[in-house]
């Protein structure tokens, strides 16, 4: 008699292919990373001024170089998908096949139980401003440090649907780690630099691990 599969076991190995070989770290990476520097230089006097002088120089239709931080952000994204495809076409998938992946991952109680956490985290902030406890500053980092919660609880239910360990360890340090942005001496561009750049690497070194174990298990090409 032969044995029925494991429909549920099968279904997240499949779901686990999208994420094993790293490849999502490093695109997380690249999008926080650039983010950060982006919401960082749109609220840095020098980069304000240096806007300015060059929509004075050339016109206002000059002044469309706000913009280009963010339009960077956006095109390394992009960039990074062609990257994705060709390295898993290439290297990765090339035996297996290619997988499309799903466009709902994370169940939806862990969505909205991260939103709690990132709203509730602002409204303590929001709280202790009210009472005198913090200044408004504290109440603007907040808003990094509830950020960095939220995420990190939504790779921790990503780690615990697909069964990867590593997301949750993931989640787990950048959420605690994120409590730092709280205590920072900093602006709120420049915390914004700081958290970015922060989950960037944590995502980057666990991309690159990943990366790298997936490219010594994959078949040698011919």
């Amino acid at each position: 008699m032969t044995a029925q599969p494991d429909v549920d076991k099968l279904i997240r190995q499949t779901r686990q292919y999208e994420f094993s070989d790293g490849l999502r770290d490093l695109q997380l990476a690249v999008l926080l990373g650039l983010s950060g520097v982006a919401a960082w230089l749109s609220l840095e006097p020098g980069w304000l001024t240096f806007v300015a002088t060059v929509a004075k120089t050339f016109g206002r239709w000059a002044a469309w170089i706000s913009m280009l931080p963010l339009v960077v952000a956006v095109g390394a994204v992009w960039a990074m998908l062609w990257l994705m495809g060709f390295v898993r076409r290439r290297w990765l998938w090339r035996e297996s096949g290619m997988v499309k992946s799903s466009r709902i991952v994370v169940p939806r109680g862990v969505n909205v139980l991260s939103a709690v956490i990132m709203v509730g985290g602002i409204v303590v902030g929001l709280g202790l401003r009210i009472v005198r406890w913090v200044d408004d500053a504290f109440v603007l980092r907040m808003l990094w440090a509830a950020t960095g919660w939220g995420f990190g609880y939504t790779l921790i239910g990503t780690g615990r649907h697909l069964g990867l360990t590593r997301y949750v360890w993931l989640g787990a340090v950048g959420g605690i780690a994120s409590t730092a942005m709280l205590f920072l001496t900093l602006n709120f561009g420049q915390v914004a630099l700081a958290f970015g750049v922060g989950w960037s690497i944590l995502l980057g070194v666990s991309g690159a691990i990943a990366l790298r174990r997936a490219l010594r298990s994959a078949p040698a090409r011919d």
